[in-house]
């Protein structure tokens, strides 16, 4: 009996709510007027979203009572507001396809479980609230109060019992094809059995980089023949790089190619050790004006471990790229000339200019270095692939300490470099994980899960960005097919099908947006500021 006059006392509150709501549709009050809901934040085709609506959604969720710092780093504005064009998006798509939803309907699951709707962009951390937000209109008997619940629409989200439905019905009608979208995902027993290899694959590696930037120390030489034979041969590849890189050579203000012999000190070097470096840069000096070769100078004397291996070649510089005092001598000399020392914070230079040039470059002489570039680019690579090469085939044939051996030898031509050759280890890791610092994964990862049961090589040096990797595995261990149950099946294609929903779902919104903006049918004011300013 108590069940059924508590029923009936709730059929009778959802009457009258909703004799409220449709009286108030017909109002002044349906057009915002309690909240001042007629502003205008965005429009969705026919649909208009006011910052009354805006205001009225992020006091559902409560965000209001967040620092404001917080709520400014979270993005809750824009969530909230992404989420009123996007439950817009799909109610409408919802009425297209046949569902419908009354007022009637959500004023009584209100009334009922005591729950509000509420969407969010998609790009919502899972940790802010959306979807059902319960509500308690509760007496201090525990007896539902319909007073409670009308001033919490009309005074806590400023609406009207009319506006608060209507917002609820797009949310039910969003909801519902939200339903109807995510019933389309599967995932079948051969996507589960890959997710868990994913996590059950494991290896465990020793590893060698080659990075370009120390097979660069020795620079190699470029003859013209050498060069023009390659021009020849490239000419597409160099006709897209020039392309590229157009911008380089157009518009130029002055520019100076020089080259420098660098004497280091720097704040930390004693009086006596800076004397030195003045005594040795005035030595380096005297013999770059005696005539010698000041590409070989610099290579062999110069303490810049960047340019030093290319004759101190600094290429083209504008002003104000280079230390004060290196600008002020090397914009005042000609092609040709060598500076006196020239003291900087980081060191002492001797300077020569190679060459000078300002406005638009001529077109074959731009293709020119960046052939060169390409050429020298393209050598050093294959240096560092042969060097790969090399130790991959040593390491099949040998042991680990021999290629340790030959990595230090190796070492030794330059040894203050951190970028040397050098044999590492990492820890276990699986398809999913980064195993190389620094490194991009993809490639490691398919090239190590790639080698075949039984072998711990891969068939050939792996190229990774610019670098190449050689490696032996220590330890693999496969998934265990038989561990596989029925459960862990099932549990598995449940996490993958929460997943998948939700990337489809995102994507079904963003192509919905997208439709939209096509269609001129999208339109976003700015956002109101805390302090009620938009």
């Amino acid at each position: 009996m108590a069940d059924k006059l508590k029923g009936f006392f709730l059929v009778l509150l959802v009457v009258l709510l909703s004799a409220v709501f449709a009286l108030q549709f017909g109002g002044g009050q349906a057009e915002g007027c309690t909240a001042g809901g007629s502003t205008y934040l965005a429009r969705v085709y026919d649909r208009t979203l006011s910052r009354g609506d805006f205001e009225a959604a992020y006091a559902v969720g409560n965000f209001g009572r967040l620092p404001a710092e917080t709520q400014k780093a979270m993005g809750l504005p824009q969530l909230v507001l992404n989420g009123l064009i996007d439950r817009t998006l799909l109610a409408r798509e919802a009425r297209k396809v046949g569902f419908k939803v009354g007022a009637d309907e959500v004023m009584e699951r209100f009334v009922n479980d005591g729950v509000i709707l509420l969407t969010l962009g998609v790009d919502a951390p899972p940790e802010v609230p959306q979807g059902e937000i319960p509500v308690s209109f509760a007496d201090k008997d525990g007896k539902f109060n319909a007073e409670l619940a009308k001033r919490y629409i009309e005074n806590g989200l400023r609406r009207s019992v009319g506006e608060f439905a209507e917002g609820q019905v797009d949310e039910y009608l969003a909801a519902q094809m939200r339903e109807l979208v995510a019933s389309t995902v599967n995932v079948s027993d051969a996507e589960a059995w890959d997710d868990y290899v994913r996590e059950n694959d494991k290896a465990e590696l020793q590893y060698v980089r080659f990075s370009p930037a120390y097979y660069s120390k020795e620079q190699p030489d470029v003859s013209e023949a050498t060069l023009e034979k390659w021009v020849a041969e490239s000419d597409d590849r160099l006709e897209k790089e020039y392309e590229a890189n157009k911008y380089r050579y157009t518009n130029l203000d002055k520019q100076v190619r020089s080259q420098h012999i660098l004497v280091k000190t720097g704040s930390y070097v004693s009086e006596e050790e800076k004397a030195e470096a003045k005594v040795k840069a005035d030595a380096l000096h005297k013999r770059a004006m005696a005539g010698e070769d000041f590409s070989t100078l610099a290579r062999q004397n110069s303490e810049d471990q960047i340019t030093g291996p290319k004759g101190g070649d600094l290429g083209y510089q504008p002003k104000g790229t280079m230390p004060e005092a290196y600008d002020e001598a090397v914009f005042a000399m000609k092609v040709g000339g060598i500076s006196d020392v020239v003291e900087t914070e980081f060191g002492y230079h001797i300077i020569k200019v190679l060459s000078i040039r300002e406005g638009d470059v001529p077109k074959e002489e731009a293709k020119r270095e960046l052939a060169e570039d390409l050429y020298r680019r393209d050598l050093i690579q294959s240096r560092t692939k042969t060097a790969a090469a090399a130790t991959l085939s040593l390491w099949k044939s040998s042991d680990d300490q021999a290629v340790r051996s030959k990595l230090a030898a190796d070492g030794k031509k330059t040894p203050e470099s951190t970028l040397a050759p050098t044999l590492l280890e990492t820890g276990e890791f699986g398809r999913s994980d980064a195993p190389l610092v620094g490194l991009p994964t993809s490639a490691m990862l398919d090239a190590v899960f790639a080698v075949p049961e039984g072998q711990a090589f891969p068939s050939e040096p792996v190229q990774i960005g610019r670098e190449w990797v050689v490696f032996r595995i220590i330890d693999r261990k496969r998934p265990d097919e038989a561990a596989f149950t029925d459960d862990l099946r099932d549990s598995t294609r449940e996490v993958l099908r929460t997943l998948k929903k939700r990337e489809t779902l995102d994507l079904y919104i963003r192509k919905l947006r997208d439709q939209a903006t096509v269609d001129q049918a999208l339109r976003i004011n700015p956002l109101p500021t805390q302090d009620g300013n938009s």
